[in-house]
């Protein structure tokens, strides 16, 4: 029979026993569950970051493509766990809670030294200083041209023009695919003016009655058909119809190099052809801009570190392993069949006068706008205007680097399906290029299209004024 003590000291056992299982549960809960709920609170947090940078982005677009300049725009961005995502019974003990994150954003903080961006080409730019001419070419006559010129006249005199003349002439312009007739068409409507009485109408003393119509055929197609452009002209006067004018519709259907042939029909005092052009060709012109950057960075506890940034209309995700972009940059690329490539940039930079940073577990507030130095650059809005271009991405990161060669050679080839005969990749000490060479026979067969979007932007607690 077992005394009292014993029967104490069993119960007392028994107790500890149940303690031990018990911090043994707490112990593993700490071990593995609280790094665990950790863990789902920091990728949860980061995938949270990732939406705000795409909305950010689509805010930022929004700004350029409306030319909303002076306008701001804020976005927030969570900084930080904080612990407020941890749930569950035991949240009430501070110890089986997962320690919350913080994190820093900031505004052209993410290299030491400027992330610049570079493009040079041989192109055609608009001309500042005035209209350069290549003529006046009396018809009949046959001219190629190599581009496109910005205004293509075709220069007549109304010497003979008379509502009496049935056939005062026409000049026949005939082009690959399209022709167009410059016509001197009789019209005594233009004399008669209402009378009184009986008297319906009555010819008006002087008048010669003719106008000038422009007639268009494009595929056997007539598709404008003795368009009046002036009505009652007169002797020895010069009028000039612009063959570019878009209400012709020539512009999209004729291709360069392209030949045209000038001829006359009936009696037209000696009338002419001049092209003019608003651009003129320049090599190495180039265009460089620091880009700067609005980046997060997490600091994690349970989850690898990471940082995502807004960089050149781009949305990138760096970590310790590299950088992949989640949305692509502001270059694109198009193969348009026939050596012909079209390039479309736009070079989103933040202003080099800002600067800040701000950290913790707080939201954190991004207000952006658009500066009105912003604008498209002067590449000649003529198809194609390059020769050949080169894009340079300069930057310290060794990963970044990597990263902007492998987006150029993917966004070329891949997506833009240009041929790897038409352009080069490479990567120097501090940059990654890209080179568009276009063919060689003397004619530009690339469009450049680049537009400057330049960003001001300031960094503060989403709770201060």
């Amino acid at each position: 029979m077992k005394s009292y003590r014993e029967h104490a000291l069993s119960e007392v056992i028994g107790f500890v026993l149940i303690l031990g299982i018990i911090m043994a549960a707490f112990s593993l809960y700490m071990v593995y569950g609280v790094p665990l709920q950790g863990r789902e609170n920091e990728i949860n947090h980061m995938t949270d970051v990732q939406d705000q940078f795409i909305a950010y982005k689509i805010n930022v677009d929004s700004l350029w493509t409306n030319h909303q300049t002076g306008i701001a725009m804020s976005t927030s961005f969570p900084l930080g766990t904080a612990g407020q995502t941890a749930q569950g019974s035991t949240s009430i003990i501070p110890v089986l809670q997962p320690i919350g994150s913080s994190g820093t954003l900031g505004i052209n903080q993410r290299t030491t030294t400027p992330e610049i961006f570079t493009v040079s080409s041989t192109s055609y730019i608009t001309n500042t200083t005035g209209m350069t001419s290549v003529g006046p070419f009396t018809i009949p006559t046959t001219q190629t041209y190599s581009n496109a010129p910005s205004i293509l006249l075709i220069n007549l005199s109304a010497t003979n023009a008379s509502w009496s003349n049935p056939a005062p002439g026409s000049v026949q312009i005939t082009g690959s695919g399209w022709n167009a007739t410059v016509n001197v068409t009789p019209d005594i409507s233009d004399c008669l003016t209402p009378g009184f009485g009986t008297n319906i109408t009555y010819q008006t003393t002087g008048c010669y009655g003719s106008d000038i119509t422009v007639t268009v055929v494009k595929n056997s197609i007539t598709s404008l058909n003795r368009a009046v452009v002036y009505s009652n002209i007169t002797p020895v006067t010069i009028y000039s119809i612009n063959l570019l004018d878009a209400a012709y519709g020539l512009q999209s259907t004729i291709t360069y190099p392209a030949t045209m042939t000038f001829s006359t029909v009936g009696t037209l005092s000696s009338p002419t052809v001049t092209a003019q052009y608003a651009y003129q060709a320049q090599s190495n012109y180039t265009y460089s801009v620091p880009l700067g950057a609005i980046e997060y960075s997490a600091s994690n506890n349970y989850w690898i570190p990471q940082s995502y940034y807004n960089q050149m209309g781009g949305v990138f995700l760096s970590q310790i392993d590299g950088i992949t972009y989640k949305l692509p940059p502001e270059i694109t690329f198009v193969n348009n069949g026939n050596g012909n490539i079209t390039v479309n940039i736009v070079a989103l930079a933040y202003d080099v006068a800002d600067s800040g940073t701000i950290g913790g577990s707080s939201p954190a507030q991004v207000s952006t706008s658009l500066e009105s130095n912003s604008g498209s650059l002067p590449y000649a809005p003529v198809s194609p205007n390059t020769w050949n271009a080169s894009i340079n991405i300069t930057t310290p990161d060794p990963n970044a680097v990597t990263m902007w060669a492998n987006y150029l050679n993917s966004a070329a080839n891949q997506t833009g399906g240009i041929p790897s005969t038409s352009y080069t990749v490479g990567t120097v000490t501090n940059g990654s290029y890209i080179y568009l060479n276009g063919i060689n026979d003397g004619y530009p067969h690339i469009t450049l299209h680049v537009a400057a979007a330049n960003l001001s932007a300031n960094v503060q607690s989403a709770g201060s004024s």
